[in-house]
C-alpha cells in the first residue's frame, strides 16, 4: 500500500492489471451446480462509448457477482456485444465508414472502458453477435426452427419504419412510432419471414406464474401482451351471397344487440360483397388508409371512420339484416379481420354508430335503471339481459356460457380462445444483420440452404447510399455460392439458378439465445447441451423493464424452442430478473420556432437553493435565461447526459461505481447529483487517509473475541456495531441487493473507527469487516487497503455476524427533563417497561436529577430513553 495520497487511477490500474494477469474471473464448467451462480447484464449495442445507464447497470451486476464470489460461489459473469443493427449502416452513410469497421472499433473502445471500470467479466467468453462464428451458429439454429415447422413466409401488412426504411415487429412500435428513431410507422404489404412464436403462447402464459423472482410489473406486462381471451366465434351469413363472415367476440352475451358489422378494408370479402354503387367509395377509403400505421387506425385518439359496402349480414340469432361497413379500426391480420358491432355496449361502436346514424339497441340493463331509457353512452359493465329472447333476466357474465352452448347446439358458433400475441416477423431490409439462410428458385420457390453450405456471409464490398437494402443492389452476392460458382438449387429434374434471400434477421434474434452461447462459446455447433444445462437458467438477469415485451419474451420463447430441438432441458432462461431504474437528470432548453432546443449542462450556469435544487439557469454564450425542464432519462436528444469517462478521469472508477449504487436502490430511478458524486469520493479518500495515518495499528492481529471479553466498553460497543452492520448489509444484499444500505453500513462503521482510542486488534477487525462489505461495490480501493493491512484481498470473504453479539449486556439511557439530557445511566439490557421503570427510580443519578422529589410523570422507552416530567 502506498504512503502517498489516494491516487484512484494508479490504484485501479494496478488491480485491473493484477486481475487480468491472474485470470481472476474465469470459471470452470465442472464445479457442482449448487456451488455455481450465473449473473448476467443485458449486453450493450456498441454505439461507441458507455453512458451512465451502462455504468449503473454493469455496476449492479458486478457488485452482485463479486458478492457471490465472496460467499463461495463459482460465478459465471460474461460480457459481449449485441453488434448487428441499423446504426452501423447509418454511420456508414454519415461517416463513409464500413459498418464492420465502425462496429469493431466501437467494441474495442467500449471494451477498454469496461475494463477501466474494473468489472469482473470472464473475458475469455466474449463474443459479438456479428462475429462470423456466432452468425453461423445462429443460421444453424434458424434451420433447426425451419425443420420444426416454426418458420414460414407469407405476404402480409407489416409495420414499416419511415425512419429506418425497414420492417418492425409489433413490439417495436410504440404509440405509432419506431421504438428506436421515434419516426412514424406505416402499414405496407411485403413478403416476410415469420417465426411461429404463437405455438408457445399457452406455455409462455402459464409459466409466468412460476416466475416468482421476476418483478410483478414485468409479469403483468407479458400477460397483457400475450392477451389470452376466451369467447366465441360466430358465423354471419351474407345476404344475397354464398359467403359467411366469422367474427370472434369476448361478449357473446351482447349478440342480440348487433346493429352493424365492421370489416377490415383489406379483408378479402370486401371485394366480393361490395356493391357497384359503393365500389368507388371503398377504393377511395383504402387509398386514404394507405400508409397509416396500426396506431393511426386503432389508437384511442384516432377517428373511427368507415364506408358502407352496400352488403348486409344476417344475425344468426334473430335474422336481423345489418349493414356491413369497411372500418379503419379493424385490421385484416388481427383476429378474423371482422367485428360484430354492438353500439349499446361497446364504446368504440357507440361512437361509430352516432357518427353514421346507426341503430343502438340495449340488451344489457344496468342495475337500477329504466329499460326504456335511451343510452347516453355504451354500458359495458355486468348487468341483466333484456331483449335477448330466452336469455332475458340472466346476468350477463352467466349468460355468456349459456349463449355459447346455444351457439354450438345451433351450429352457428363455438367457444374459441384467441390471443393478442402474434407470430414474430423477423425480415429486415438492411445489410448489417445476419443473412437469412434461404434461396429462391423459379421452380422450387423458397428453399432452405443446406447446413453444410453455411455460413452465409455478408459481402464487404457494398454501397451505402441510404436508399433501400444494399444487399439487393450488390451485383453478384445474391447469385454466387460460397465457392464462387453460380448459386443453384436442386429441382426434381436437376438444378436451376437460385438467388439468395436479401433480407437479414431482426437483431432481437441474436439476443434471444446469447445467454446460452456464453456457457459454451467454443462449441463447434450452436450449443453444448451439457454445459447449457449446467449453467442455465441464469440465476440473475439485470436489465431495463422496457424490454419486457420484446427481448424478454423472445428469449423465453427461444429457450423453449431450444429445449424442443434438443439443445437443453431447461425451458425458462432467467430465474431472477432485476429491472434497474433509469439514470435521470434535469434538462435545460429554450423554445425556438415552436420546438425545444436542449443545452448541455456544461453550456449552462445554474443557481441552486439551500436544498440543491436548480432555481435559475442561464446560457453561458449569451447570459440569457434558459428553462429548467423536468428531470428526465439521460439521453442525447435531451442533451442532459454525463460522460462516464469524465467522471472516471476526475474521481476514479470506484467513485463512479459507489455513487451509482448508493444514490438509489437498484430498481428505482437514480437522480444525478454532482454533490453526491463528490460525497462518495470524499468518503473513499477519508477511508484511505485513515488507514494510511494509522499504519502501525494494522500490524496487530484482528480481534476475534466477544464483546463481553473486549478490553473496554468502547471496544465492546464497536464490536456490537460491527456485527449489526454486517447483519444489516447481509440482509440487504440477500433480500433485494440494496447496495445503498450496505454502503451506509460501511459509513457507519467508518464513523465508529477511532484508532488510538480503541484496541488495535478490535480496530483491525472492524476495518476488515468494513472493507469486505465495501469490496463488491468499490473493489479497487478495498483490495488495496486489505492488502495494505496484511490481508489477502483475493481470498477475502463476506464477513459473518453472531446474533449473540448484536445486543449489549448494558444499555446507556439518557435522562431527559423538558427535552434536555441531564444525565446518562447504564442499565441491564432486556428489561421490560415495568422493570426498567423500577431500575431507573433506584439509580442514584435519577435521585440526583429529581432531588428526591416524585415527578409528575415518568416516561420510559425500553432500549431508548427515560423522560422525566417534573
Amino acid at each position: 500500500m502506498s504512503d502517498n495520497a489516494y491516487d484512484a487511477s494508479a490504484v485501479e490500474t494496478k488491480w485491473q492489471q493484477h486481475w487480468e494477469a491472474e485470470d481472476a474471473f474465469e470459471v470452470r464448467d465442472d464445479v457442482p451446480r449448487e456451488q455455481c451462480y450465473y449473473v448476467l447484464e443485458m449486453f450493450p449495442y456498441p454505439s461507441g462509448k458507455l453512458h451512465m445507464g451502462h455504468v449503473r447497470n454493469y455496476s449492479i451486476g458486478d457488485a452482485i457477482a463479486r458478492y457471490k464470489r465472496m460467499n463461495g460461489f463459482h460465478v459465471l459473469h460474461p460480457m459481449g456485444w449485441d453488434s448487428f443493427g441499423l446504426p452501423a449502416e447509418q454511420a456508414a452513410i454519415d461517416r463513409d465508414q464500413h459498418p464492420k469497421k465502425w462496429t469493431y472499433e466501437n467494441i474495442d473502445h467500449m471494451r477498454g472502458q469496461l475494463k477501466r471500470m474494473g468489472f469482473s467479466y470472464a473475458w475469455s467468453r466474449e463474443f459479438a453477435t456479428s462475429d462470423p462464428d456466432y452468425a453461423h451458429r445462429e443460421q444453424q439454429l434458424f434451420l433447426d426452427l425451419v425443420e420444426k415447422g416454426l418458420v414460414y413466409r407469407k405476404s402480409s401488412m407489416v409495420n414499416w419504419s419511415t425512419g429506418l426504411n425497414t420492417v418492425l415487429a409489433n413490439e417495436q412500435v410504440v404509440d405509432g412510432k419506431c421504438w428506436r428513431t421515434d419516426t412514424p410507422v406505416i402499414q405496407k404489404e411485403l413478403p416476410q419471414w415469420f417465426i411461429r412464436t404463437t405455438a408457445y403462447s399457452e406455455e409462455l402464459l402459464n409459466e409466468i406464474d412460476n416466475l416468482n423472482d421476476w418483478p410483478d410489473a414485468v409479469r403483468i406486462m407479458q400477460r397483457n401482451w400475450l392477451g389470452r381471451s376466451v369467447g366465441a366465434e360466430i358465423d354471419f351469413k351474407i345476404d344475397a351471397h354464398d359467403d359467411t363472415i366469422t367474427v370472434f367476440t369476448t361478449r357473446p352475451d351482447t349478440i342480440f344487440g348487433v346493429t352493424f358489422m365492421s370489416l377490415a378494408p383489406e379483408h378479402a370479402l370486401v371485394d366480393k360483397i361490395v356493391s357497384d354503387e359503393q365500389r368507388a367509395a371503398i377504393e377511395a377509403f383504402r387509398e386514404e388508409l394507405q400508409g397509416q400505421s396500426e396506431e393511426d387506425r386503432t389508437g384511442e385518439k384516432s377517428e373511427k371512420k368507415g364506408v358502407f359496402t352496400g352488403a348486409y349480414a344476417i344475425n344468426p340469432v334473430n335474422g336481423d339484416k345489418v349493414p356491413i361497413f369497411a372500418a379503419n379500426f379493424v385490421l385484416a391480420d388481427y383476429g378474423t379481420g371482422a367485428v360484430m358491432a354492438v353500439p349499446g355496449h361497446d364504446t368504440r361502436d357507440f361512437a361509430f354508430a352516432k357518427t353514421y346514424d346507426l341503430p343502438i339497441k340495449k340488451v344489457i340493463l344496468e342495475d337500477g335503471t329504466d329499460a326504456d331509457a335511451e343510452l347516453s353512452d355504451a354500458f359495458t359493465e355486468v348487468g341483466s339481459l333484456i331483449n335477448s329472447s330466452q336469455f332475458d333476466g340472466q346476468r350477463s357474465d352467466v349468460a355468456k356460457v349459456n349463449i355459447i352452448k346455444w351457439f354450438e347446439e345451433g351450429g352457428f358458433g363455438r367457444e374459441q380462445v384467441t390471443w393478442r400475441y402474434r407470430d414474430w416477423g423477423i425480415s429486415r431490409q438492411r445489410y448489417w444483420g445476419n443473412p437469412l439462410p434461404f434461396v429462391f428458385g423459379e421452380e422450387m420457390g423458397a428453399v432452405p440452404i443446406r447446413k453444410q453450405d453455411l455460413p452465409v456471409c455478408l459481402p464487404d464490398d457494398v454501397v451505402f447510399d441510404g436508399i433501400g437494402n444494399p444487399l439487393e443492389k450488390h451485383p453478384t452476392w445474391a447469385t454466387t455460392a460460397n465457392d464462387g460458382s453460380e448459386l443453384k438449387v436442386q429441382t426434381q429434374s436437376g438444378y436451376e439458378p437460385a438467388r439468395r434471400e436479401t433480407d437479414t434477421a431482426d437483431t432481437f434474434l441474436e439476443s434471444s439465445w446469447y445467454f446460452a452461447r456464453y456457457t459454451c462459446p467454443d462449441e463447434e455447433g450452436p450449443l453444448d447441451k451439457t454445459r447449457v444445462d449446467h449453467w442455465l437458467p441464469v440465476d440473475l438477469y439485470v436489465g431495463g423493464i422496457e424490454h419486457a415485451c420484446m427481448h424478454l419474451l423472445y428469449a423465453r420463447f427461444f429457450q423453449k424452442a431450444l429445449a424442443d430441438m434438443g439443445y437443453s432441458d431447461v425451458r425458462e432462461p432467467f430465474k431472477r430478473l432485476l429491472c434497474q431504474g433509469m439514470v435521470v437528470k434535469e434538462t435545460y432548453f429554450r423554445e425556438e420556432n415552436g420546438a425545444k432546443v436542449y443545452f448541455s449542462p456544461n453550456d449552462v450556469t445554474v443557481e441552486k437553493d439551500e436544498k440543491g435544487k436548480v432555481v435559475k439557469a442561464t446560457l453561458n454564450d449569451d447570459g440569457q435565461p434558459v428553462t429548467v425542464g423536468r428531470i428526465e432519462k439521460m439521453s442525447k436528444s435531451k442533451n442532459n447526459g454525463v460522460d462516464p469517462q469524465e467522471l472516471i478521469d476526475q474521481y476514479g472508477a470506484d467513485t463512479a461505481r459507489l455513487f451509482s449504487l448508493f444514490a438509489a436502490p437498484p430498481e428505482k430511478d437514480l437522480e444525478w447529483n454532482e454533490a453526491g458524486v463528490a460525497g462518495c469520493s470524499r468518503f473513499l479518500r477519508r477511508l484511505w487517509d485513515l488507514v494510511q495515518k494509522h499504519s502501525d495499528v494494522w500490524q496487530a492481529d484482528a480481534y476475534t473475541g466477544t464483546a463481553k471479553d473486549a478490553p473496554s466498553k468502547a471496544d465492546a460497543a464497536i464490536i456490537r456495531t460491527m456485527h449489526n452492520s454486517i447483519k444489516r448489509a447481509t440482509q440487504a444484499m440477500e433480500k433485494d441487493f440494496s447496495f445503498n444500505v450496505a454502503i451506509a453500513e460501511c459509513m457507519t462503521l467508518f464513523n465508529e473507527l477511532k484508532p488510538g482510542e480503541l484496541d488495535d486488534g478490535v480496530c483491525k477487525a472492524a476495518l476488515n469487516a468494513l472493507l469486505c462489505i465495501l469490496k463488491p461495490m468499490a473493489p479497487h480501493i478495498a483490495s488495496e487497503l486489505l492488502t495494505g493491512i496484511g490481508l489477502d484481498a483475493g481470498a477475502a470473504t463476506w464477513p459473518s455476524f453472531d446474533e449473540s453479539e448484536l445486543v449489549a449486556d448494558e444499555i446507556e439511557y439518557p435522562l431527559q427533563v423538558k427535552g434536555k439530557i441531564k444525565a446518562k445511566i447504564m442499565l441491564p439490557s432486556g428489561l421490560d417497561k415495568n422493570a426498567l421503570e423500577e431500575a431507573v427510580k433506584a439509580h442514584p443519578e435519577y435521585q440526583a436529577v429529581t432531588g428526591g422529589a416524585e415527578p409528575r410523570k415518568l416516561i420510559v422507552v425500553p432500549g431508548k430513553i427515560v423522560n422525566i416530567v417534573p
